[in-house]
């Protein structure tokens, strides 16, 4: 699961917890060149990338940069929405 916190969110979280792996892991800095891989992404009307987005460096020279792909509700197998944008519910339990 991905969540995006502001600053202050992410304070007040840090003043919560004790300190440990997780605390560690909400302090490391964002790595610097994130905008740059960012930016390099294609984008188009089905995809779509953040400019603080999460990056994750591989051991040559690139990274995977976390995007925004469009899914329909009809590419979902979901029910279209009715006028209202209100989607018509089906049950889809596992």
């Amino acid at each position: 699961m991905w969540i995006r916190l502001e600053k202050n969110e992410l304070d007040l979280i840090l003043k919560s917890i004790p300190e440990g792996p997780l605390a560690e892991k909400l302090r490391k800095p964002v790595d610097p060149d994130t905008a740059a891989f960012a930016a390099a992404v294609q984008t188009s009307d089905d995809l779509e990338v953040d400019l603080d987005t999460i990056i994750s460096r591989g051991e040559d020279d690139g990274a995977f940069v976390m995007t925004w792909t469009w899914v329909s509700n009809e590419g979902a197998g979901l029910s279209p929405s009715n006028d209202d944008g209100e989607e018509l519910h089906q049950d889809h339990s596992i």
